[in-house]
C-alpha cells in the first residue's frame, strides 16, 4: 500500500477540512431530498423551521455546511449522527457583542466553518442523561474541530455545561440525523495555533527570533498530519506546550537578542562542545513539551510530593524540576476549602522561576501557551524519586481519548489495545493465554483497584517469550533502587503462589544495542534482572502492591534508557491467568 503524508499548517487544515475530507464534512448539493424521513426532518432543516434559531441558520448557511448538516450520508453512503449544540438567537446576540461585531460575516467564512464543528459532534447522537452517575460527573465529548468539550451538570439549573461556561438544554430535538440540544451561549472555536498565540503577544520577540532560526516555528504552527490512503483522508492531530519566556524577563539576565541568549547558554556550560547553534536549538527543545499541558498538569505530583521531575521536554535526555509550595491561603469552593500551590521550575538553578499566570494557560488550537518569570536555561537538578508511568506517552494519551486517566473509578473496565504504537515494540513467538487483554493493554481500573495511580493500568499479555520494550523518562545518573506497583486480581493467584506457574517470571534487560543476539552476546553487560513480583504479593485480596525489580542500579550520565520486560513464564502462553499489570515503576535514589 503505497501512503502520501501531508503535514498542515494552521490554514492548510482549515482548507483541508472545509474542503477535502469526503468522510463527513463535503457534501454536495446533488444529494439534497436524498434525505427525506417519515419520523422528522434532519438538524438544518429542523433549526430553519424554529424561529428562535434563526441567526444559527443563517451561520450554517454562511459557512456553507447547511447541507452537511442535514445528511443522512456521508460520501461512502455510511449512515451519520450528528450531536449539535444549537444556540439561541439571544446567545448569537450576545456572542457578537462579545466579539465587536454586528453578525458572523464580519468574521469570515473560516471563522463560521470554526464555530460549527466546535459546537457539533459527530460521533453519535449523545443521550446526556445516560451518562451521568453518582461519580462521574464530568463527561468528556470531542467536537467535530476535534477538540475536548467537558460536559457536566449544571447544578441548580435543569441542563448541563459545555467546558463550566455555556449552558444547554436537558431535553434534546430528535431529528432524522441526530440531536440538538438548544445552547444559550457559544464556546469560541480555537483557530489560531500555540505560534499564532505566541506572535499574538507584543513582548516575546527574542524567543520568536530564537524558535524561528530552530525552524520550530514550522511544528508550533502545525495542527495535523494528513495521511492520504486509497482515496480516504486519515488525521493524527499534533499537540504542543510552549513555555514562553517574554523579553523583559529575558532583559533582566541581560539577555536582549538571540546572539545574547546563544552566549549566555554557552557561558553557563558547554562541558560538551557544541555549536552555539546547537546550544540554541536544545534551548528551544527544552521549552516545547511533548503535549498539551494545562498549569495543573505540569504541577502533578505522587500522593504527597512536593518535588517532580519530569522528561515531557522535547530536548533529549533532558528533564526539568517542579517543586510545589502552599502558599498560606486557600479557596472555597463547592466541596468545601482547597490548598492553594504555586509550582516552581528548576528553583535550585534560578529562584522564584515559575508561571506568569496573567499569561499562562493561553489554549490554542493545538496545545497550550504559558509564561514564565524567569528564563530557564537547561539545567540538571540532583536525583530525586522518579515515578515512570508506562501509561504517560502522548499516544497513549491520543489512543485512550475521553478514558485516559479518568478522574474517578469506573463501574466497568475500559480496555484500549496499544499494542501497534510506535512508543512501544511487541513481540509475541509463542502465543498468549486466553484473557481478556490483548498483548499490550491500557486499562482504567474500577473500585477493586481504586489505589492505581490515576486510576488505569498497562497490562502486559505477550505469553511466554513475549516481550515489550519501552523508553523510560529521563533519569540523573546515579543509583537507584527500583519497585514496580503491580495491579493484582484474585484470579490471578496461581502468580502469588507459583502454583502451575512460575509466579509471572519476568526478564529485563537495559540499553540493548541494536543488533544484539541472546544466544551469543553477554545479557549480563545490560543490567540484566530475572524476578518474580508477582510472588512478593503477601495476601490474597485484590489491590496494588509493590514488587522490587532491582536492589542497586546504577546510569552513568543523565539520559532515558530503554527498558526491555520479557515474560519468562511458559504458563503466560496458555493459561489466561498469568499476566502482568504494572501501574507504575519507581526509581528511588540511593545516596552513596
Amino acid at each position: 500500500m503505497r501512503k502520501t503524508t501531508y503535514i498542515l499548517s494552521a490554514a492548510a487544515i482549515m482548507v483541508c477540512l472545509s474542503s477535502c475530507d469526503k468522510d463527513l464534512w463535503d457534501f454536495s448539493d446533488k444529494n439534497e431530498g436524498a434525505y427525506v424521513s417519515q419520523e422528522c426532518s434532519p438538524i438544518s432543516t429542523t433549526l430553519s423551521q424554529d424561529e428562535s434559531f434563526s441567526e444559527w441558520v443563517n451561520v450554517l448557511e454562511f459557512s456553507e455546511l447547511y447541507s452537511t448538516l442535514n445528511s443522512l450520508y456521508d460520501a461512502n453512503a455510511s449512515s451519520v449522527k450528528f450531536t449539535m449544540f444549537a444556540p439561541t438567537n439571544s446567545a448569537m446576540s450576545n456572542f457578537y457583542s462579545a466579539m465587536g461585531v454586528a453578525g458572523i460575516e464580519e468574521l469570515g467564512k473560516t471563522f463560521a466553518q470554526a464555530l460549527v464543528r466546535t459546537m457539533t459532534c459527530a460521533e453519535d447522537s449523545i443521550e446526556f442523561s445516560e451518562k451521568f452517575t453518582s461519580k462521574v460527573n464530568i463527561y468528556q465529548i470531542t467536537s467535530v474541530a476535534g477538540e475536548t468539550l467537558d460536559v457536566s451538570v449544571d447544578k441548580g439549573e435543569t441542563g448541563y455545561k459545555l467546558n463550566d461556561a455555556v449552558h444547554f438544554s436537558y431535553d434534546h430535538i430528535a431529528c432524522s440525523n441526530g440531536f440538538i440540544y438548544t445552547a444559550e451561549g457559544v464556546v469560541n472555536p480555537l483557530i489560531e495555533t500555540v505560534w499564532d498565540k505566541l506572535n499574538a503577544t507584543t513582548s516575546s520577540s527574542i524567543m520568536i527570533s530564537a524558535i524561528k532560526e530552530t525552524g520550530y516555528d514550522k511544528m508550533l504552527n502545525t495542527i495535523a498530519d494528513t495521511a492520504v490512503v486509497l482515496g480516504s483522508f486519515k488525521y493524527t492531530y499534533h499537540y504542543y506546550t510552549l513555555l514562553n519566556v517574554p523579553d523583559a524577563v529575558f532583559h533582566k539576565a541581560g539577555i536582549n537578542s538571540t546572539s545574547d541568549l546563544k552566549n549566555a547558554i554557552a557561558q553557563r556550560n558547554n562541558a560538551a562542545g557544541m555549536s552555539l547553534e546547537a546550544l540554541l536549538k536544545q534551548y528551544v527543545e527544552y521549552h516545547i513539551l511533548d503535549a498539551k499541558y494545562s498549569m495543573n498538569d505540569l504541577a502533578e505530583m505522587n500522593g504527597d510530593d512536593t518535588i517532580a521531575i519530569s522528561s515531557k521536554t522535547l530536548a533529549p535526555n533532558q528533564i526539568y524540576m517542579v517543586t510545589r509550595h502552599y502558599t498560606g491561603d486557600s479557596i472555597t469552593t463547592d466541596e468545601g476549602k482547597t490548598a492553594v500551590y504555586v509550582s516552581y521550575f528548576n528553583q535550585n538553578d534560578i529562584t522564584g522561576q515559575t508561571f506568569n499566570t496573567s499569561a499562562s494557560d493561553v489554549l490554542a488550537k493545538n496545545g497550550y501557551l504559558h509564561e514564565l518569570t524567569g528564563w530557564m536555561p537547561v539545567y540538571e537538578p540532583a536525583q530525586t524519586t522518579v515515578v515512570w508511568d508506562l501509561a504517560d506517552y502522548s499516544q497513549v494519551r491520543q489512543a485512550a481519548g475521553i478514558h485516559y486517566r479518568p478522574e474517578e473509578v469506573e463501574s466497568s473496565e475500559t480496555k484500549i489495545d496499544i499494542t501497534k504504537l510506535d512508543c512501544f515494540t511487541v513481540e509475541v513467538p509463542n502465543g498468549r493465554g486466553n484473557s481478556n487483554y490483548t498483548e499490550l493493554c491500557y486499562v482504567t481500573c474500577k473500585s477493586n483497584l481504586k489505589d492505581c495511580l490515576y486510576h488505569d493500568r498497562v497490562v502486559l499479555n505477550m505469553g511466554y517469550l513475549g516481550s515489550v520494550t519501552m523508553k523510560s523518562p529521563t533519569l540523573v545518573k546515579g543509583s537507584y533502587r527500583v519497585t514496580v506497583n503491580m495491579a493484582y486480581l484474585t484470579e490471578q493467584s496461581i502468580m502469588r503462589t507459583s502454583s502451575g506457574c512460575k509466579g509471572g517470571l519476568l526478564k529485563i534487560l537495559v540499553d540493548l544495542p541494536e543488533g544484539f543476539d541472546a544466544t551469543t552476546d553477554d545479557e549480563t553487560l545490560y543490567n540484566k534482572a530475572l524476578v518474580a513480583p508477582y510472588t512478593e504479593i503477601t495476601k490474597s485480596l485484590p489491590g496494588v502492591y509493590e514488587g522490587t525489580l532491582y536492589e542497586e542500579i546504577s546510569f552513568d550520565k543523565t539520559a532515558s534508557h530503554t527498558f526491555k520486560f520479557i515474560i519468562m513464564d511458559p504458563a503466560a502462553s496458555t493459561s489466561s491467568k498469568v499476566y502482568l499489570q504494572f501501574d507504575t515503576i519507581v526509581f528511588t535514589p540511593i545516596e552513596e
